[in-house]
């Protein structure tokens, strides 16, 4: 692979020798490590979208047990285990001096162009802001005090009102990388995989169309928006935009077209007409006749 040989790589002993260092010792390993995390992941999802939801109003005193153990898991059992293998993996690429320069300026360690590698970067620094802003451990001063849901390890504290909201933010983009990093289990069908290499490589082709998009929409907003119309869908830059990117969806609604088009129409007539009153008329001897362009 370091040769860039690929007949070097295909050869049926390298390829027998791949197979059975897999199938022998390196699938159970890896299948571990995506167990756990598996399991991470249902403990995270249970503690942050099945006992958050259970009741209606405040919880019990057995749920809030349930999700402060969820929760110290989470934090010492994934979060923890994030910075050492992230630590390790910095280090080495420390000592060995494996760093990409990004934009020919800022050194980046060669791990991190590994999807899973930034990944697991990325959900370590969202759980260590979640972790920040914890409900239950801005609430651990005053678990008792006179409020609604009060009791051990409860997040319904005045103190804990303010962090709340931003602690949920990070709650869904964690969720949301936990998910993402489990694509890894792809490994296991080759199928599967191919379907993802293909996405990933669709993806930067994706971001072109959309941006040409963004482009087309906002000329046309900008252009309607200069034109003298009447209509409420179209009625400035930010309106307009809205509007074009709903017909692009086909969330348009179909009783707005008639409107749109009589009144963009009108609007184009109007503006021919007031143009064509102020344009002076020559008569044959070239000079113009005062008085004539008011009566065209």
């Amino acid at each position: 692979a370091d040769n860039k040989d690929p007949k070097l790589i295909s050869h049926p002993v390298v390829v027998l020798f791949s197979d059975l260092v897999w199938t022998r010792l390196a699938q159970w390993f890896f299948l571990l490590g995506r167990i756990y995390f598996l399991f991470t992941l249902l403990v995270f999802l249970t503690s942050q979208s099945i006992l958050s939801h259970l009741n209606a109003g405040y919880e019990s005193f057995e749920e809030h047990i349930a999700i402060f153990l969820c929760r110290v898991f989470i934090y010492l059992g994934s979060m923890c285990k994030l910075i050492f293998s992230q630590s390790r993996l910095l280090m080495i690429d420390v000592q060995q001096g494996s760093f990409v320069k990004v934009f020919g300026v800022v050194p980046v360690p060669d791990y991190l162009f590994s999807f899973q590698e930034a990944g697991s970067l990325c959900l370590l620094i969202t759980l260590g802001l979640m972790c920040s802003q914890e409900p239950i451990f801005w609430c651990l001063e005053n678990q008792d005090g006179d409020f609604p849901g009060n009791g051990i390890f409860t997040t319904s504290c005045p103190e804990a009102k303010d962090h709340k909201d931003i602690y949920s933010v990070f709650s869904c983009i964690a969720m949301l990388w936990y998910f993402a990093l489990l694509t890894d289990l792809t490994i296991f069908s080759m199928r599967v995989s191919a379907f993802l290499l293909v996405c990933f490589r669709v993806i930067s082709e994706l971001g072109l169309f959309l941006l040409a998009l963004a482009f087309l929409i906002l000329a046309f907003a900008t252009s309607i928006s200069s034109l003298n119309h009447k209509l409420k869908d179209f009625a400035g830059i930010g309106k307009g935009t809205l509007s074009l990117f709903e017909v692009t969806l086909s969330m348009y609604p179909t009783s707005h077209f008639e409107d749109a088009e009589r009144g963009l129409g009108a609007a184009r007539g109007g503006d021919v007409h007031h143009s064509g009153r102020h344009l002076p008329v020559e008569p044959a001897g070239g000079a113009v006749e005062p008085g004539l362009s008011d009566s065209v």
